[in-house]
This record gives C-alpha cells, sequence and structure tokens, in this order.
C-alpha cells in the first residue's frame, strides 16, 4: 500500500510543479547571437511576459528593450525557454522591484571586470 500524501504534493501547490514559468518574478533574457542580457521583472506569470516581448517584436513597437535590441542589430527573436533564465520567483510590489536591481547590478558588475 502507497499513500498520495507526499511531502512535495503537501508543501508545493499542483500548478508549481506543473509549469515554472506560471509565476512572477526576475527573469534574464538572452540575445542567442551576441549573448547580451536583458534582466527584468514581472508581476505576471513568464509566459505572457515573453509573449509581450514577442508581440513588440512582430509589431515593431518600443515597448521592449529585448525586442528592440533584436530589431536594431537584426538578430532573431527566440522567445523560447532557452533564452530565459528565471533568476527569482516573487509576488508583485516593491520587493520585486529591488530584486530585479539587484540581478541589473550584478550582472553589470561581472561585464565591467
Amino acid at each position: 500500500m502507497r499513500t498520495n500524501n507526499t511531502l512535495q504534493k503537501l508543501l508545493i501547490p499542483k500548478s508549481q510543479i506543473l509549469d515554472i514559468y506560471s509565476r512572477s518574478g526576475a527573469y534574464k533574457q538572452i540575445c542567442p547571437d551576441c549573448n547580451n542580457a536583458y534582466v527584468g521583472q514581472t508581476g505576471q506569470c513568464f509566459t505572457k511576459e515573453v509573449k509581450e516581448h514577442k508581440n513588440a517584436f512582430r509589431s515593431n513597437r518600443n515597448t521592449s528593450n529585448y525586442a528592440k535590441h533584436a530589431l536594431e542589430y537584426a538578430h532573431p527573436f527566440d522567445p523560447n525557454h532557452e533564452t530565459v533564465q528565471i533568476l527569482q520567483y516573487q509576488g508583485t510590489g516593491t520587493h520585486l522591484v529591488t530584486i530585479e536591481r539587484y540581478f541589473i547590478y550584478k550582472d553589470f558588475q561581472i561585464t565591467s571586470i
């Protein structure tokens, strides 16, 4: 006999187990051609945020720095999960802005050495 009440099921909601991109937080999107990175934050799910970058690229709108970079340098837009790295999960609010700034500063320090 085996129980369905595992520790994982009790501690982690089912939606988080199924899709790690269904949460909000800070992320990094990397250009596959030149390895330049865009660090951002979203209060909505990561999947929806990446779709917004893709729509900005398709419609040539100035609402996404990542899409702007791809358009300016004629790089392909690659919105797959290999170019998106989740840096930290976080709900909306000022703490999310602080996390985003931390990762921007951290990346700037690494690349400027």
